[in-house]
Protein backbone atom coordinates (compact mmCIF):
# COMPACT_ATOMS: atom_id res chain seq x y z
CA UNK A 1 0.00 0.00 0.00
CA UNK A 2 2.00 3.06 -1.13
CA UNK A 3 1.46 5.97 0.84
CA UNK A 4 0.27 9.81 -0.20
CA UNK A 5 2.81 11.98 -1.55
CA UNK A 6 4.68 12.91 1.14
CA UNK A 7 6.03 9.59 1.70
CA UNK A 8 7.30 9.32 -1.96
CA UNK A 9 10.41 9.58 -3.43
CA UNK A 10 11.65 12.63 -1.51
CA UNK A 11 15.33 12.89 -2.83
CA UNK A 12 18.28 15.05 -1.33
CA UNK A 13 21.37 16.96 -3.23
CA UNK A 14 24.13 14.41 -4.00
CA UNK A 15 25.18 11.72 -6.82
CA UNK A 16 23.88 8.42 -6.49
CA UNK A 17 25.77 5.66 -7.76
CA UNK A 18 24.70 2.29 -8.67
CA UNK A 19 27.87 0.33 -8.85
CA UNK A 20 28.43 -2.61 -7.22
CA UNK A 21 30.44 -2.68 -4.24
CA UNK A 22 33.65 -4.70 -3.69
CA UNK A 23 35.75 -3.38 -0.49
CA UNK A 24 36.74 -6.36 1.04
CA UNK A 25 36.26 -10.05 0.76
CA UNK A 26 35.85 -9.97 4.04
CA UNK A 27 32.47 -8.08 3.69
CA UNK A 28 31.20 -10.15 0.56
CA UNK A 29 31.80 -13.61 2.40
CA UNK A 30 29.65 -12.72 5.20
CA UNK A 31 27.19 -10.74 2.86
CA UNK A 32 26.55 -14.36 0.59
CA UNK A 33 23.38 -13.39 -0.80
CA UNK A 34 22.92 -10.18 0.70
CA UNK A 35 22.56 -7.12 -1.67
CA UNK A 36 25.51 -4.48 -1.42
CA UNK A 37 25.53 -1.61 -2.99
CA UNK A 38 27.09 2.07 -3.08
CA UNK A 39 25.14 4.83 -3.48
CA UNK A 40 24.66 8.75 -1.34
CA UNK A 41 26.37 12.08 -1.36
CA UNK A 42 28.31 12.88 -3.27
CA UNK A 43 32.26 11.61 -3.18
CA UNK A 44 34.37 14.13 -1.09
CA UNK A 45 32.20 14.72 1.74
CA UNK A 46 34.13 14.81 5.29
CA UNK A 47 30.99 14.14 7.55
CA UNK A 48 31.09 11.37 10.33
CA UNK A 49 30.30 8.27 9.66
CA UNK A 50 26.68 6.34 11.21
CA UNK A 51 25.93 2.63 10.59
CA UNK A 52 22.15 2.16 10.67
CA UNK A 53 20.67 -1.37 11.45
CA UNK A 54 17.14 -1.88 10.44
CA UNK A 55 14.48 -4.92 11.09
CA UNK A 56 12.83 -4.23 8.01
CA UNK A 57 14.25 -2.24 4.42
CA UNK A 58 12.46 0.90 4.93
CA UNK A 59 11.02 0.78 1.38
CA UNK A 60 8.54 0.85 0.05
CA UNK A 61 6.81 3.06 2.69
CA UNK A 62 3.43 1.09 3.06
CA UNK A 63 3.62 0.89 6.32
CA UNK A 64 3.80 2.57 9.77
CA UNK A 65 6.86 0.90 11.34
CA UNK A 66 8.53 1.44 7.60
CA UNK A 67 7.50 4.82 7.57
CA UNK A 68 9.09 5.87 11.16
CA UNK A 69 12.29 3.54 10.19
CA UNK A 70 12.59 5.64 6.54
CA UNK A 71 12.01 9.64 8.94
CA UNK A 72 14.92 7.82 10.62
CA UNK A 73 17.16 6.99 8.09
CA UNK A 74 16.32 10.33 6.08
CA UNK A 75 17.32 12.41 9.44
CA UNK A 76 20.65 10.12 9.70
CA UNK A 77 21.43 10.96 6.35
CA UNK A 78 21.15 14.86 7.24
CA UNK A 79 23.82 14.67 9.95
CA UNK A 80 26.06 11.21 8.89
CA UNK A 81 27.21 9.73 5.86
CA UNK A 82 24.88 6.79 6.84
CA UNK A 83 25.54 2.78 5.56
CA UNK A 84 22.10 0.89 5.99
CA UNK A 85 22.06 -2.58 6.90
CA UNK A 86 18.37 -4.02 6.43
CA UNK A 87 16.65 -7.42 6.87
CA UNK A 88 14.52 -8.29 4.01
CA UNK A 89 11.18 -10.25 3.39
CA UNK A 90 10.14 -9.22 0.15
CA UNK A 91 7.19 -10.47 -1.80
CA UNK A 92 9.64 -9.60 -5.47
CA UNK A 93 12.50 -7.53 -6.79
CA UNK A 94 13.41 -4.76 -4.29
CA UNK A 95 13.56 -1.35 -5.46
CA UNK A 96 16.52 0.21 -3.16
CA UNK A 97 17.46 3.50 -5.23
CA UNK A 98 15.66 5.59 -2.88
CA UNK A 99 17.71 4.15 -0.25
CA UNK A 100 20.71 4.39 -2.32
CA UNK A 101 20.40 7.83 -3.09
CA UNK A 102 20.26 8.56 1.37
CA UNK A 103 22.92 6.45 2.19
CA UNK A 104 27.12 5.92 1.74
CA UNK A 105 26.51 1.73 1.30
CA UNK A 106 23.32 -0.77 1.25
CA UNK A 107 23.42 -3.81 2.44
CA UNK A 108 19.86 -6.19 1.92
CA UNK A 109 19.63 -9.40 3.71
CA UNK A 110 17.15 -11.92 2.65
CA UNK A 111 15.39 -13.52 5.88
CA UNK A 112 11.64 -15.22 6.43
CA UNK A 113 10.39 -13.22 9.23
CA UNK A 114 6.63 -12.45 8.17
CA UNK A 115 4.35 -14.97 9.43
CA UNK A 116 1.68 -14.76 6.58
CA UNK A 117 4.16 -15.52 4.16
CA UNK A 118 5.98 -18.30 6.09
CA UNK A 119 3.30 -19.89 7.90
CA UNK A 120 4.51 -22.84 8.27
CA UNK A 121 8.03 -21.84 9.45
CA UNK A 122 7.17 -18.98 11.33
CA UNK A 123 4.44 -21.40 13.75
CA UNK A 124 7.26 -23.55 14.03
CA UNK A 125 9.43 -21.17 15.69
CA UNK A 126 6.87 -19.75 17.52
CA UNK A 127 6.52 -23.38 19.33
CA UNK A 128 9.93 -23.61 19.87
CA UNK A 129 9.67 -20.38 21.41
CA UNK A 130 7.32 -21.50 24.25
CA UNK A 131 10.06 -23.88 25.95
CA UNK A 132 12.80 -20.75 25.23
CA UNK A 133 13.82 -18.14 27.47
CA UNK A 134 14.01 -16.16 24.56
CA UNK A 135 10.84 -14.15 22.62
CA UNK A 136 9.02 -14.84 20.04
CA UNK A 137 9.29 -11.68 18.38
CA UNK A 138 13.02 -11.73 18.83
CA UNK A 139 14.13 -15.37 17.32
CA UNK A 140 11.94 -14.56 14.33
CA UNK A 141 14.41 -11.99 13.67
CA UNK A 142 17.69 -13.92 14.63
CA UNK A 143 20.10 -14.02 11.59
CA UNK A 144 23.75 -15.70 11.32
CA UNK A 145 24.11 -13.54 8.35
CA UNK A 146 23.36 -10.26 9.83
CA UNK A 147 25.54 -10.79 12.95
CA UNK A 148 28.63 -11.61 10.27
CA UNK A 149 28.09 -8.54 8.31
CA UNK A 150 27.68 -6.37 10.81
CA UNK A 151 30.88 -8.08 12.64
CA UNK A 152 32.51 -7.05 8.84
CA UNK A 153 31.20 -3.27 8.71
CA UNK A 154 32.28 -3.04 12.57
CA UNK A 155 35.87 -4.03 11.57
CA UNK A 156 36.14 -1.83 8.53
CA UNK A 157 34.67 1.69 9.56
CA UNK A 158 35.12 4.05 12.46
CA UNK A 159 31.77 5.01 13.15
CA UNK A 160 30.81 8.00 15.04
CA UNK A 161 27.31 6.38 16.20
CA UNK A 162 25.53 2.67 15.55
CA UNK A 163 21.50 3.49 15.17
CA UNK A 164 19.55 0.57 16.00
CA UNK A 165 15.69 0.67 14.77
CA UNK A 166 12.81 -1.30 15.20
CA UNK A 167 13.11 -4.21 18.25
CA UNK A 168 14.48 -7.39 16.02
CA UNK A 169 17.87 -5.77 15.74
CA UNK A 170 18.32 -5.24 19.25
CA UNK A 171 20.12 -9.07 19.84
CA UNK A 172 22.87 -7.56 17.89
CA UNK A 173 24.31 -5.11 20.14
CA UNK A 174 27.83 -2.76 19.85
CA UNK A 175 29.87 -1.88 23.00
CA UNK A 176 32.51 -0.08 21.65
CA UNK A 177 31.00 2.87 19.80
CA UNK A 178 27.95 5.06 20.93
CA UNK A 179 24.88 3.49 20.04
CA UNK A 180 20.83 4.44 19.77
CA UNK A 181 17.67 2.31 19.42
CA UNK A 182 14.76 3.73 18.20
CA UNK A 183 11.96 2.03 20.31
CA UNK A 184 8.82 2.59 17.71
CA UNK A 185 6.45 0.25 20.15
CA UNK A 186 6.65 -1.43 23.94
CA UNK A 187 6.76 -4.78 22.63
CA UNK A 188 5.48 -5.93 25.93
CA UNK A 189 2.77 -3.86 26.50
CA UNK A 190 1.23 -4.62 23.21
CA UNK A 191 1.11 -7.87 24.66
CA UNK A 192 -0.23 -7.43 27.96
CA UNK A 193 -2.98 -5.90 25.76
CA UNK A 194 -3.22 -8.78 23.87
CA UNK A 195 -3.79 -10.94 27.34
CA UNK A 196 -6.68 -8.65 28.05
CA UNK A 197 -8.59 -7.80 25.35
CA UNK A 198 -8.69 -11.01 23.08
CA UNK A 199 -11.73 -13.18 23.07
CA UNK A 200 -9.50 -16.06 22.12
CA UNK A 201 -8.50 -17.70 25.55
CA UNK A 202 -5.29 -19.33 23.58
CA UNK A 203 -4.16 -15.59 22.05
CA UNK A 204 -4.55 -14.56 25.79
CA UNK A 205 -2.28 -17.47 26.88
CA UNK A 206 0.45 -17.03 24.37
CA UNK A 207 -0.06 -12.94 24.86
CA UNK A 208 0.71 -13.39 28.56
CA UNK A 209 3.45 -15.76 28.03
CA UNK A 210 5.04 -13.92 25.44
CA UNK A 211 4.97 -10.80 27.30
CA UNK A 212 6.31 -11.66 29.90
CA UNK A 213 9.45 -12.69 28.10
CA UNK A 214 9.41 -9.64 26.46
CA UNK A 215 9.76 -7.41 29.42
CA UNK A 216 12.58 -9.39 30.76
CA UNK A 217 13.80 -9.00 27.14
CA UNK A 218 13.45 -5.16 27.14
CA UNK A 219 14.98 -4.59 30.48
CA UNK A 220 17.72 -6.56 29.86
CA UNK A 221 18.80 -5.30 26.08
CA UNK A 222 17.20 -2.05 26.12
CA UNK A 223 19.59 -0.88 29.14
CA UNK A 224 22.89 -1.55 26.90
CA UNK A 225 22.11 1.44 24.72
CA UNK A 226 23.15 4.75 24.98
CA UNK A 227 20.22 6.34 24.17
CA UNK A 228 16.81 4.89 23.77
CA UNK A 229 14.47 7.21 21.38
CA UNK A 230 10.68 6.56 21.46
CA UNK A 231 8.12 7.82 19.78
CA UNK A 232 5.86 8.66 22.05
CA UNK A 233 5.99 10.32 25.48
CA UNK A 234 3.96 7.13 27.41
CA UNK A 235 6.47 4.18 25.79
CA UNK A 236 9.47 6.61 27.60
CA UNK A 237 7.32 6.44 30.75
CA UNK A 238 6.46 2.87 30.22
CA UNK A 239 10.66 2.13 29.81
CA UNK A 240 11.29 4.29 32.44
CA UNK A 241 9.06 2.62 35.13
CA UNK A 242 11.34 -0.79 33.71
CA UNK A 243 14.15 0.61 34.69
CA UNK A 244 15.58 2.67 31.60
CA UNK A 245 17.39 5.63 32.25
CA UNK A 246 18.62 7.21 29.13
CA UNK A 247 15.28 8.37 27.19
CA UNK A 248 14.69 10.61 24.46
CA UNK A 249 11.38 11.28 22.44
CA UNK A 250 11.56 12.21 18.53
CA UNK A 251 8.02 13.32 16.71
CA UNK A 252 7.90 11.56 13.95
CA UNK A 253 7.05 14.51 10.41
CA UNK A 254 3.98 14.59 8.28
CA UNK A 255 3.54 14.15 5.08
CA UNK A 256 3.48 17.76 2.77
CA UNK A 257 -0.16 19.19 4.01
CA UNK A 258 -3.06 18.90 1.03
CA UNK A 259 -4.82 22.39 0.98
CA UNK A 260 -8.88 21.08 1.09
CA UNK A 261 -11.17 23.23 0.29
CA UNK A 262 -14.74 21.49 0.91
CA UNK A 263 -15.65 17.95 2.40
CA UNK A 264 -16.22 15.05 -0.14
CA UNK A 265 -19.88 14.67 -1.01
CA UNK A 266 -20.45 11.23 -0.36
CA UNK A 267 -20.60 9.00 3.35
CA UNK A 268 -17.45 7.20 2.92
CA UNK A 269 -15.59 5.78 5.92
CA UNK A 270 -11.98 4.82 5.73
CA UNK A 271 -9.35 2.30 7.45
CA UNK A 272 -5.80 2.42 6.89
CA UNK A 273 -2.99 -0.09 6.86
CA UNK A 274 -1.60 -3.43 7.00
CA UNK A 275 -3.76 -5.68 8.71
CA UNK A 276 -1.68 -8.56 9.79
CA UNK A 277 -0.42 -6.52 12.90
CA UNK A 278 -1.45 -8.23 16.26
CA UNK A 279 -4.85 -6.67 17.40
CA UNK A 280 -5.88 -4.81 14.13
CA UNK A 281 -8.15 -7.57 12.76
CA UNK A 282 -9.79 -7.71 16.79
CA UNK A 283 -10.21 -4.01 16.12
CA UNK A 284 -11.89 -3.56 13.00
CA UNK A 285 -14.22 -6.30 13.68
CA UNK A 286 -15.29 -4.35 17.13
CA UNK A 287 -15.68 -1.67 14.76
CA UNK A 288 -17.94 -4.00 12.38
CA UNK A 289 -20.15 -5.30 14.85
CA UNK A 290 -20.60 -2.65 17.86
CA UNK A 291 -20.00 0.52 15.81
CA UNK A 292 -20.71 0.48 11.90
CA UNK A 293 -24.22 -0.88 12.65
CA UNK A 294 -24.81 2.69 14.80
CA UNK A 295 -23.47 4.82 11.88
CA UNK A 296 -25.79 3.08 9.48
CA UNK A 297 -28.87 3.58 11.19
CA UNK A 298 -28.11 7.55 11.04
CA UNK A 299 -26.37 7.28 7.96
CA UNK A 300 -28.17 4.45 5.38
CA UNK A 301 -25.98 5.06 3.12
CA UNK A 302 -22.76 4.98 4.42
CA UNK A 303 -20.00 2.91 2.58
CA UNK A 304 -16.53 1.78 4.41
CA UNK A 305 -13.31 1.27 2.29
CA UNK A 306 -10.82 -0.86 4.30
CA UNK A 307 -7.39 -0.44 2.26
CA UNK A 308 -4.02 -1.97 3.08
CA UNK A 309 -2.60 -5.16 2.65
CA UNK A 310 -2.80 -8.77 4.40
CA UNK A 311 -5.97 -9.30 5.51
CA UNK A 312 -7.64 -12.57 7.17
CA UNK A 313 -10.08 -14.80 6.33
CA UNK A 314 -12.17 -12.63 8.77
CA UNK A 315 -11.99 -9.25 7.09
CA UNK A 316 -12.05 -10.47 3.95
CA UNK A 317 -15.57 -11.83 4.64
CA UNK A 318 -16.62 -8.51 4.92
CA UNK A 319 -16.24 -7.69 1.30
CA UNK A 320 -19.31 -6.41 -0.85
CA UNK A 321 -21.57 -6.91 2.50
CA UNK A 322 -23.05 -4.02 4.05
CA UNK A 323 -21.35 -1.12 1.76
CA UNK A 324 -18.14 -2.71 2.49
CA UNK A 325 -15.42 -2.72 0.24
CA UNK A 326 -11.86 -4.41 1.16
CA UNK A 327 -9.74 -3.31 -0.98
CA UNK A 328 -6.42 -5.29 -0.31
CA UNK A 329 -3.09 -2.95 -1.61
CA UNK A 330 -3.18 0.40 -3.29
CA UNK A 331 -0.48 1.63 -5.20
CA UNK A 332 -1.64 4.82 -5.57
CA UNK A 333 -3.74 6.28 -2.41
CA UNK A 334 -4.22 9.48 -3.24
CA UNK A 335 -7.81 9.00 -5.15
CA UNK A 336 -9.25 6.60 -2.27
CA UNK A 337 -7.97 9.31 0.62
CA UNK A 338 -9.68 11.90 -1.52
CA UNK A 339 -12.85 10.36 -1.68
CA UNK A 340 -13.18 9.47 1.97
CA UNK A 341 -15.37 11.87 4.23
CA UNK A 342 -13.82 9.89 7.54
CA UNK A 343 -11.70 7.72 8.62
CA UNK A 344 -11.77 5.15 11.56
CA UNK A 345 -8.89 3.84 13.64
CA UNK A 346 -10.59 1.27 16.46
CA UNK A 347 -7.25 -0.43 17.66
CA UNK A 348 -7.65 -1.68 20.83
CA UNK A 349 -4.42 -2.93 21.32
CA UNK A 350 -1.48 -0.91 19.75
CA UNK A 351 1.71 0.93 21.55
CA UNK A 352 4.17 3.55 19.75
CA UNK A 353 2.01 5.91 17.78
CA UNK A 354 -0.44 6.03 14.78
CA UNK A 355 2.02 6.84 11.42
CA UNK A 356 -1.27 6.16 9.42
CA UNK A 357 -3.13 9.30 11.87
CA UNK A 358 -0.38 11.65 10.75
CA UNK A 359 -0.92 10.48 7.25
CA UNK A 360 -4.49 10.70 7.32
CA UNK A 361 -4.09 14.50 9.23
CA UNK A 362 -2.12 15.84 6.30
CA UNK A 363 -4.60 14.41 3.67
CA UNK A 364 -7.13 16.76 5.21
CA UNK A 365 -9.30 13.46 6.29
CA UNK A 366 -10.44 13.72 9.82
CA UNK A 367 -10.79 10.63 12.18
CA UNK A 368 -12.30 8.97 15.01
CA UNK A 369 -10.47 6.62 17.07
CA UNK A 370 -9.98 4.97 20.28
CA UNK A 371 -7.76 6.32 22.67
CA UNK A 372 -5.04 3.27 22.29
CA UNK A 373 -5.51 4.21 17.94
CA UNK A 374 -4.71 7.73 18.62
CA UNK A 375 -1.92 7.12 21.26
CA UNK A 376 1.15 8.97 21.31
CA UNK A 377 0.12 11.90 19.73
CA UNK A 378 -0.59 14.90 22.09
CA UNK A 379 -3.49 16.86 20.03
CA UNK A 380 -6.50 18.17 21.45
CA UNK A 381 -9.41 16.04 20.71
CA UNK A 382 -10.86 17.18 17.45
CA UNK A 383 -7.36 18.17 16.15
CA UNK A 384 -7.90 16.34 13.20
CA UNK A 385 -9.16 13.19 15.25
CA UNK A 386 -11.77 12.59 18.08
CA UNK A 387 -11.05 9.92 20.76
CA UNK A 388 -13.67 7.57 21.43
CA UNK A 389 -13.81 4.15 23.38
CA UNK A 390 -17.74 3.79 23.67
CA UNK A 391 -19.28 2.32 20.58
CA UNK A 392 -22.24 4.70 20.85
CA UNK A 393 -20.00 7.90 21.24
CA UNK A 394 -17.40 6.56 18.10
CA UNK A 395 -20.58 6.27 16.07
CA UNK A 396 -21.98 9.25 17.12
CA UNK A 397 -18.52 11.29 16.17
CA UNK A 398 -18.69 9.69 12.80
CA UNK A 399 -22.30 10.45 12.27
CA UNK A 400 -20.99 14.15 12.94
CA UNK A 401 -18.03 14.14 10.53
CA UNK A 402 -20.39 12.29 7.52
CA UNK A 403 -23.26 15.30 8.19
CA UNK A 404 -21.88 18.53 9.68
CA UNK A 405 -19.45 20.51 7.10
CA UNK A 406 -18.91 23.13 9.45
CA UNK A 407 -17.22 20.85 11.83
CA UNK A 408 -15.23 18.82 8.96
CA UNK A 409 -13.49 21.65 8.08
CA UNK A 410 -12.46 23.02 11.15
CA UNK A 411 -11.43 19.35 12.44
CA UNK A 412 -9.41 19.22 9.25
CA UNK A 413 -7.78 22.52 9.70
CA UNK A 414 -7.21 22.19 13.43
CA UNK A 415 -5.11 18.98 12.69
CA UNK A 416 -3.17 20.45 10.26
CA UNK A 417 -2.02 23.03 12.45
CA UNK A 418 -1.16 20.62 14.90
CA UNK A 419 1.33 18.68 12.59
CA UNK A 420 2.47 21.95 11.10
CA UNK A 421 3.41 23.22 14.70
CA UNK A 422 4.91 20.08 16.03
CA UNK A 423 5.50 17.33 13.26
CA UNK A 424 8.15 18.74 10.88
CA UNK A 425 11.95 17.56 9.93
CA UNK A 426 13.08 20.26 11.89
CA UNK A 427 11.87 19.09 15.14
CA UNK A 428 13.08 15.42 14.42
CA UNK A 429 16.31 16.89 13.34
CA UNK A 430 16.86 19.69 16.55
CA UNK A 431 15.87 16.70 19.23
CA UNK A 432 17.79 13.79 17.46
CA UNK A 433 20.94 16.08 17.71
CA UNK A 434 20.09 16.59 20.69
CA UNK A 435 19.79 12.66 21.86
CA UNK A 436 22.96 11.81 20.06
CA UNK A 437 24.68 14.40 21.95
CA UNK A 438 23.38 12.74 25.01
CA UNK A 439 24.04 8.99 23.42
CA UNK A 440 28.13 10.59 22.84
CA UNK A 441 28.54 11.62 26.70
CA UNK A 442 26.77 8.53 28.00
CA UNK A 443 29.12 6.39 26.30
CA UNK A 444 32.50 8.59 27.07
CA UNK A 445 31.42 8.06 31.30
CA UNK A 446 30.78 4.60 30.45
CA UNK A 447 34.49 4.23 29.09
CA UNK A 448 35.72 5.96 32.30
CA UNK A 449 34.08 4.40 34.66
CA UNK A 450 35.56 0.55 32.96
CA UNK A 451 39.08 2.43 32.74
Amino acid sequence: MAMPNGHAKRHAEGTRFRVRHRATDATDKAADTATDTVGGPAAGSRRPRALFISADVPWPPDGGGRIATLNNLRAFSRLYETDLVALADPLGPLDTAELEHLCRRVVVIPHPFTFRRHRIRQAWEAFRSLWSTQPYRLRKFRSARLASVLAALRAENDYAVVHFDQFGVVQYPMLDVPTSYSCHNVESDIYRLGATVSGNPLIRLWSWQEGAKLRRAERKLLGQFDVVLTLADEDALLLEKAGLKSLHVVPMPSPPLRHVQEPPREPVLLSLGTMSWFGVDEGLLWFHSEVYPLVREKVPGVRWNLAGPNAGPAIRRLNGTDGITVLGYVDDLRPTLESARAAVIPLRIAGGIRMKLLDLMAAGVPSVATVLGARGLGFDDGAGCFRRNDPREFADALVALLTDDELWMRTVRLGQGFLADRHTEGRLDAELTQALAMAAEHHACAARDRA
